[in-house]
């Protein structure tokens, strides 16, 4: 493959994991209120900071998580994110996921 042609394709991949990306970032808060109102619903796995300093749920054991900027989430007390889902125990239900 031509070298000009690898860079291309680089090139290209580089700047749609940017779009992608850029679609995600959150807004950041307007107010310290702002970023310190508790989450909509309860959080059972409890709470964790999203990449706008916002109070947001934790995902539990076996969800989904990580991504760029944490898009998928973070995972709770206990718990790791590897390959995109939360492994470990929760340290609130001690329920686990190790897979």
């Amino acid at each position: 493959m031509p070298p000009y042609l690898v860079f291309l394709v680089a090139f290209a991949a580089v700047l749609s994991d940017a779009a992608i990306a850029g679609v995600w970032v959150c807004k950041p808060c307007e107010s310290r209120g702002e970023c310190e109102a508790e989450p909509v619903d309860y959080c059972i796995w409890g709470e964790v900071r999203d990449a706008c300093n916002r109070r947001v749920c934790a995902k539990g054991p076996g969800e989904r998580c990580g991504g760029s900027l944490n898009v998928l989430g973070q995972c709770g007390e206990g718990m790791l994110c590897k390959n995109d889902i939360c492994h470990g125990c929760s340290i609130q239900t001690m329920q686990c996921h190790n897979n």
